[in-house]
């Protein structure tokens, strides 16, 4: 990471847990960090590059209440395509943010959204637009 991270990373410290999100809902991840007979820290990730990016939150009606397990696949209009899955275990000793973040770079659309939900429920969504939090509701039939 280096000096251009911030100095807080110069530091050594006996830290022992770091959960993942974007705590300040910029599209950005954050960090936040635990460490031992110490105080939390917030690493806010300020960097400015210009970039495209979505965060879903699912909402399960079938499934769990926060559609863990859920796998979501977008295809951009750049007919790119990227799979992740809800899930808060990201990180070591802690739990992270349960929405699920893409990083689309330059693209400026998702040509399509599609969540498969742990009840096995498909859901499919097309032109999505992006650089913002959506809440995807788990269908309920």
């Amino acid at each position: 990471m280096g000096e251009q991270a911030g100095s807080d990373f110069l530091v050594a410290s006996p830290h022992r847990g770091v959960a993942f999100g974007d705590i300040d809902n910029d599209g950005r991840i954050d960090m936040v960090v635990t460490q031992l007979d110490g105080n939390v820290k917030l690493f806010r990730n300020v960097t400015i590059n210009g970039c495209h990016w979505i965060l879903i939150k699912l909402v399960g009606t079938r499934s769990n209440r926060m559609g863990l397990g859920a796998q979501i696949k977008i295809t951009t209009e750049d007919g790119a395509t990227q799979w992740n899955h809800a899930t808060t275990a990201v990180g070591y000793a802690c739990s992270s943010d349960p929405r699920v973040h893409f990083g689309l770079g330059n693209n400026r659309l998702i040509r399509e959204l599609e969540v498969l939900w742990p009840s096995r429920t498909r859901l499919t969504l097309h032109h999505v637009e992006v650089d913002r939090m959506m809440t995807i509701e788990e269908p309920r039939g």
